[in-house]
């Protein structure tokens, strides 16, 4: 799985998807997207952990540096930004999942 690289790895790839944190790329079925800075942050933190739920605020305060209480939209667009470079069908996403009112989800590409 991606999670199971190197905590730091420059490049990882599983199941057709590769995601370049050097060159800021994502690589899915032969297309490949650059990500922003931030996108790379989030990207990174949800592999880091893999199969947990983490919450919006956590998110929030580990990858934006924001206090828990800021209502935000941001991390939702973001995601939304990342499932259509790692999902088939970013509408009914396999690998970063919801989990209604708490957070999302990054789950094993084999699952």
């Amino acid at each position: 799985t991606l999670a199971d690289c190197e905590p730091n790895a420059v490049e990882i790839g599983h199941n057709g998807i590769t995601i370049d944190f050097l060159r800021g790329r994502v690589t899915r079925d032969g297309l490949s997207t650059s990500l922003t800075y931030k996108e790379l942050q989030l990207l990174r933190y949800l592999i880091d952990h893999e199969g947990q739920t983490v919450a919006r605020n956590t998110i929030l305060e580990d990858v934006w540096g924001l206090q828990e209480d800021t209502d935000t939209r941001a991390i939702d667009n973001f995601i939304v930004r990342l499932r259509k470079y790692l999902e088939d069908k970013p509408n009914d996403p396999q690998i970063v999942r919801t989990v209604r009112g708490v957070g999302y989800k990054f789950v094993n590409m084999n699952d």
